[in-house]
């Protein structure tokens, strides 16, 4: 089971798993943001590769805009996926 909800201030709480049963559904409400945005993954248990492209699509469409994406609040699980494929270097892990 995968939950996404939309706070003020750009804040995006994101909850279960991100794989790719969900990962149409959470692409579409971030495309559906602009200006910052802070990910607050600490109810994020799982995320699969086609998660980790919908994060990635919002990455790149945010810096081109000159706008910034923080994963906040990664469990140790979640946040070594990052880490192993590189990423903890490009995008901004809190």
């Amino acid at each position: 089971m995968f939950d996404i909800q939309v706070e003020a201030g750009g804040r995006v709480k994101v909850n279960g798993r991100l794989d790719a049963a969900e990962s149409d559904r959470a692409l579409a409400v971030f495309r559906g943001l602009s200006g910052p945005i802070t990910v607050d993954c600490a109810g994020l248990d799982y995320i699969s590769s086609a998660g980790i492209a919908v994060i990635m699509d919002t990455y790149k469409r945010l810096s081109g805009s000159g706008h910034a994406l923080l994963l906040a609040n990664l469990t140790p699980r979640v946040k070594n996926v990052f880490m192993y494929a590189g990423l903890d270097k490009l995008l901004g892990i809190d």
